[in-house]
């Protein structure tokens, strides 16, 4: 008998996703996260791959986002690039406008902990690709990944700039050490459509061999814009983004490319 058969036949699959999800909802990721090393241990890693895809992805989304660079999970480590997209669609859900006002850099910092968790958690190029390709296939994970690319918007637009003249392989010689150009780097290189959605994310009037790539604090208001240049959104602007694409419910399937409604009260 197959491990798949025998893990189907003999284990109680439902009964696990229910202890992870209530586990979750509770508050104990530890907890979860022992069911989930249980279920890799007595089934095999297919299996914990096969519990995450089940998980509604508010849930997967709390679950995922107790780790981040500093603490290893295998759920960081295995769910699939199409769970981990659907649950990004949920990560700023318990920001309030508050929250992105006062603390724009802390909630910044929590979500490229978590990006750059995932999509570096393992050696493999292939799944490295595969995440990048989902989440920039839907509007929440194009902003989420604009959001990290503001923090660094100079380096951003020079590298740009050196991409759309040298292409993605011979660019990326820089003297910045920011965290964000290998996640910036690891998008150009893998995935060429990625990178321009998430560009025309950062910067909405962005006209390719048109106009010039600006930060909006080379000038100090609206007026003194340069029409033949394309500003990037800041930071702040991009992170009430993201919570205005929180789902208000999970009813129905996540649509790639479609905006959802505001969220709110979503665990509650």
């Amino acid at each position: 008998m197959s491990e798949q058969s025998n893990f189907s036949e003999k284990s109680n699959f439902p009964a696990i996703s229910r202890q992870v999800t209530e586990l979750v909802i509770a508050g104990s990721t530890t907890h979860a996260e022992a069911a989930i090393n249980d279920t890799a241990e007595q089934y095999g890693d297919w299996a914990v791959v096969a519990v995450l895809e089940t998980l509604e992805p508010q849930v997967a989304a709390m679950y995922l986002s107790a780790f981040d660079g500093g603490k290893l999970s295998l759920a960081t480590m295995l769910i699939s690039p199409k769970a981990w997209a659907a649950s990004l669609a949920f990560f700023a859900a318990p920001w309030s406008e508050e929250m992105i006002e006062d603390e724009p850099e802390v909630l910044t910092e929590l979500l490229f902990a978590h990006i750059h968790g995932v999509v570096f958690s393992s050696d493999d190029g292939e799944r490295r690709s595969n995440l990048i390709h989902e989440a920039l296939s839907t509007d929440w994970g194009t902003t989420a990944f604009a959001v990290l690319l503001s923090t660094a918007i100079d380096e951003i637009i020079e590298l740009a700039n050196d991409i759309h003249t040298r292409g993605a392989n011979n660019s990326g010689i820089t003297t910045s050490d920011h965290d964000v150009i290998p996640l910036a780097l690891e998008i150009a290189r893998s995935d060429a459509d990625a990178w321009d959605r998430v560009l025309f994310e950062l910067f909405p009037d962005w006209q390719p061999g048109e106009n010039q790539l600006r930060a909006r604090a080379e000038v100090d208001n609206e007026d003194e814009e340069d029409p033949d240049s394309a500003y990037a959104r800041t930071t702040k602007e991009l992170l009430f983004r993201l919570r205005k694409q929180v789902p208000s419910s999970t009813s129905g399937t996540l649509k790639k490319g479609a905006r959802p409604s505001l969220g709110e009260d979503i665990f509650s």
